[in-house]
């Protein structure tokens, strides 16, 4: 017999990418056509295969298995010199269009078993839409999806103790193509959105069931890598929520709040979920600013603690 506290302390937590990606669970990178979901991929093939963080969180190093129906690995070779990214035999393995005529999950099996045999812990598949299962599998159907794809996907997880990360299509109104078990079938949902303004602009907006939400600025430079905007070089004005939560900090100082409580207190136009994600992917700005906030989980909500000090002005 064991409390809950205990259970809780004999969990082992393991990762991907900590705070993104855990480890056997599967993940879904949408975006519209065009935007950069493989190039991202590349990016995150890098980091974990090279043993370098991932947009500024911790990564766990492994071989990476990259499946690509769309594109051959000449065209892999390509992105990967103009990223000036580089791979190992040892650390990237690619299957492409002309190795399988048509991509059925279970073809793959051999290569996803000898892979998972040489230490490989991360399995990209780009895309899943080309991806057969033994059942003919409807795109729009919640039940094919939910009970059908991301199962099987699950199965192989644990049966090789691996992380995947599918890559799929947003529709127009910005939620993933088909399906919402796309959604909700998966560990977490990473959205990558590109700036109607500066094209070098970006936005990665993560909800995940194991780690707090995270919403990313991003910019892209010469090579497509992309990187989080810091306070130093984000040109964009701090979000206006946070703005009132500076000018309510100055005035209390000290204070305790859930995202719930300020939002009321402050009659914020946001969603609680969303401004958690706000708040939580600007610590670091806010602290620049002067307000420092340190955050507990409290029963079934997350409090925050927020204290206020005049902001050091840089070559006073």
């Amino acid at each position: 017999m064991k409390s809950l506290g205990e259970i809780k302390n004999s969990i082992k937590k393991d990762f991907i990418v900590n705070g993104m990606l855990k480890s056997e669970g599967v993940y879904c990178l949408v975006a519209l056509p065009k935007v950069g979901k493989s190039m991202l991929a590349l990016q995150l093939s890098d980091s974990i295969a090279n043993n370098k963080q991932f947009l500024g969180f911790e990564i766990k190093p492994s071989p990476v298995l990259y499946v690509s129906t769309e594109n051959s690995g000449s065209q892999l070779y390509e992105r990967t010199k103009l990223m000036n990214i580089e791979f190992t035999d040892d650390n990237f393995k690619f299957i492409d269009r002309n190795q399988y005529p048509v991509f059925y999950l279970r073809d793959l099996e051999y290569d996803i078993k000898q892979f998972s045999e040489s230490g490989g812990k991360l399995l990209i598949i780009d895309m899943i839409k080309d991806i057969k299962f033994d059942k003919k599998i409807e795109t729009n159907s919640y039940d094919d999806i939910g009970q059908v794809a991301i199962p099987k996907l699950r199965e192989y997880c644990y049966k090789y103790h691996l992380t995947i990360l599918f890559v799929h299509h947003l529709n127009k109104k910005g939620k993933s193509l088909g399906s919402t078990a796309y959604d909700g079938a998966v560990d977490g949902i990473l959205r990558l959105t590109q700036s109607s303004v500066d094209k070098k602009r970006y936005r990665l907006v993560v909800d995940n069931r194991d780690y707090e939400g995270l919403d990313l600025s991003l910019i892209k430079d010469d090579k497509c890598i992309l990187s989080v905007c810091h306070e130093e070089d984000d040109e964009e004005e701090l979000d206006i929520n946070l703005v009132l939560l500076i000018k309510y900090a100055i005035s209390k100082i000290e204070f305790e709040f859930t995202c719930s409580s300020i939002i009321k207190d402050l009659n914020l136009t946001i969603t609680p979920k969303r401004f958690g994600k706000l708040l939580n992917s600007n610590i670091k700005r806010l602290e620049c600013e002067g307000l420092h906030i340190i955050s507990n989980r409290v029963s079934n909500a997350r409090k925050y603690i927020a204290k206020y000090e005049e902001p050091i002005i840089e070559n006073e």
